[in-house]
């Protein structure tokens, strides 16, 4: 009775995927933290080399507050970067880039579940850089747009703030690029099958 259950249970899931996908998520997560201790220089263990050379963190964050404030100009809205992680209104309004608000839980899984199906390298690759990029433009759209709602004094929802509700979208965003990537993955496989 057991093993029938067991194998009912290996028959809908991949363990294969599932430990190789979790194995990925885990070491590109905390790898990522262990990264940002040794580019802090308030940390334990400090690389002035690395935070002053490989400092992907900040190029994250420039990214992201360069490309807002174009956004935000767009809006109508007269910002400027006032570093070290702001994004400002000539109001004086600001929005702060912090690591919580990066997307790294997100870079993370989504290189997670590209890297551990089992595809042609050209085909993660494509499908990696496109999440990555997505993910990385609907927050800098939320980082203007809530630099608009700000400066404007738009009501906001007192059960749900900005970063439940971007997570709400970027999942949605993770969940529709999932199905994309299954079904052309599902397509391809086809295609070499015959």
């Amino acid at each position: 009775m057991k093993s029938k259950r067991l194998n009912k249970i290996s028959s809908l899931l991949d363990f294969r995927y599932l430990i190789t996908f979790l194995s990925i998520l885990l070491i590109v997560y905390f790898g990522n933290l262990a990264y940002i201790t040794l580019i802090d220089p308030r940390g334990m263990v400090y690389s002035s080399f690395l935070d002053q050379h490989f400092n992907y963190i900040n190029w994250l964050r420039n990214s992201y507050l360069y490309t807002s404030n174009f956004i935000a100009h767009l809006f109508g809205l007269d910002t400027h970067i006032t570093f070290p992680y702001s994004l400002t209104a000539a109001t004086g309004r600001h929005v702060e880039m912090v690591y919580e608000c990066l997307g790294i839980n997100f870079f993370s899984f989504w290189t997670a579940f590209v890297w551990a199906n089992n595809q042609r390298i050209s085909f993660k690759i494509a499908w990696w850089l496109s999440g990555l990029l997505c993910i990385w433009f609907i927050n800098c759209v939320r980082v203007a747009v809530l630099l608009v709602a700000i400066v404007n004094h738009w009501q906001y929802n007192r059960y749900m703030d900005h970063h439940t509700l971007f997570n709400l979208f970027a999942y949605t965003l993770i969940a529709g690029l999932v199905i994309m990537y299954t079904k052309q993955h599902q397509k391809s496989h086809r295609l070499t099958a015959s």
